[in-house]
């Protein structure tokens, strides 16, 4: 019933706030996850919106019930943002997928995923910290499985997982 009401679109400047505003909330958990780490991915930063929305290196979707953002989806599969993450050729690379929390556990996520022409990828790759459990189980109940792949210092703390057509 709720997948009648969603309308896929691609994000607009005037989207920048609401989209940073589910980013921030949706990360605020996992913030000290990169402790003792030389680098912290976890960057929360009004920028990347921008790129996310401007730049044509990423596919990025926003889903829309009653014209309010419940959630947004962004990632790549150029060669320039692939190698940034340590990616093969012809992957796709999930660099943000974030829902609402009001909107969450109604499949969006799922959506969201769905979105992204996956025929035309050899495999579908995200990271996720690893104490976040509800979204290594989404992503599981969705065909990912956990791979190598993440550089040495976020191992412990960070899962790789990726699903292939």
């Amino acid at each position: 019933m709720l997948e009648s009401q969603i309308r896929l679109r691609r994000p607009l400047e005037d989207d920048r706030e609401v989209m940073f505003d589910i980013l921030e909330k949706s990360l605020k958990p996992y913030m000290g996850v990169n402790i003792g780490s030389s680098k912290n991915l976890l960057v929360i930063d009004k920028k990347i919106i921008d790129e996310y929305i401007k730049n044509d290196n990423y596919f990025c979707v926003v889903a829309e019930i009653n014209s309010k953002i419940a959630g947004w989806l962004a990632g790549s599969g150029k060669s320039e943002i692939l190698s940034q993450h340590g990616c093969a050729f012809g992957d796709f690379y999930i660099e943000e997928i974030v829902i609402d929390s009001v909107y969450r556990r109604k499949g969006i996520g799922t959506i969201l995923i769905n979105s992204i022409k996956q025929n035309d990828f050899k495999a579908m790759v995200v990271d996720t910290p690893a104490i976040n459990k509800d979204a290594i189980a989404f992503y599981k109940n969705l065909g990912f499985k956990g791979v190598q792949g993440l550089p040495e210092e976020f191992t412990n703390s960070w899962a790789r997982m990726s699903k292939q057509p």
